[in-house]
């Protein structure tokens, strides 16, 4: 039983501000520069159909060896997208989206980067996420926060916690912490992965969920995102 001096804290509901997506997926073993035919590659991701869309000045390529001494590289979404690839995995990630629309779009990229790539199932995708929410003032998030600090000794109260939740296969590792770019928010980090074997139009519209049900168990919630900024 709890002890007489414990009180349920109230879930605090707060807005997004910011919030971003990055994967990673390593290669089952290393593809060498022919074999990667980069060429190939980024005629697809300029694809507008079944591709990123990106334009043919979005794309960098480096080589500074014929065997594995390579990347490609992509910035878009005016730079707040980027797409890494190398011999032994390739990165994609989307920062400073802001609405349900930026949402939308980032659920769109990552499908069509799946489909594109038609990685094994049995691989595995290494998925972080981040938002920036936003309490009313400085104050009350500090005193959000300040349920995390068990000494006074402790100026920057934080926690760190791995949670498994229900319908995710995959251990879930959360972080939340002072936010160092929105002012009166606070940063809360997920990183987790899962095999490449989904049905990926359900399973990406899944993520939201498992950002919102993992945060859950610390007594934070998110209103629904802004349909404009």
């Amino acid at each position: 039983m709890p002890g007489p001096d414990y009180f349920p804290r109230l879930m605090e509901v707060v807005p997004i501000d910011i919030f971003g997506v990055h994967v990673d997926v390593a290669f089952p073993a290393p593809l060498g520069f022919k074999q990667a035919n980069l060429e190939e590659f980024g005629a697809k991701i300029c694809d507008g159909t079944k591709g990123l869309g990106l334009r043919v000045d979005q794309i960098k390529l480096k080589k500074w060896d014929e065997l594995f001494g390579y990347e490609l590289s992509a910035q878009f979404f005016g730079e707040n997208g980027t797409l890494t690839r190398t011999a032994d995995r390739i990165k994609l990630g989307v920062r400073n989206a802001r609405t349900a629309g930026d949402w939308t779009i980032i659920q769109q990229t990552l499908n069509r980067f799946y489909a594109l790539m038609d990685f094994p199932p049995t691989s595995t995708s290494v998925l972080s996420t981040h938002v920036h929410a936003k309490f009313p003032t400085t104050e009350e998030r500090d005193g959000w926060l300040g349920h995390f600090s068990y000494s006074p000794l402790v100026g920057r109260p934080a926690t760190l916690g791995y949670v498994q939740i229900a319908d995710w296969e995959k251990e879930i590792r959360v972080l939340i912490e002072q936010s160092a770019a929105v002012q009166d928010a606070a940063f809360v980090m997920w990183d987790t992965q899962f095999t490449n074997s989904q049905d990926w139009e359900t399973f990406l519209m899944s993520i939201p969920t498992m950002m919102e049900n993992a945060v859950n168990i610390f007594d934070l919630g998110f209103e629904p995102l802004r349909e404009r900024v």
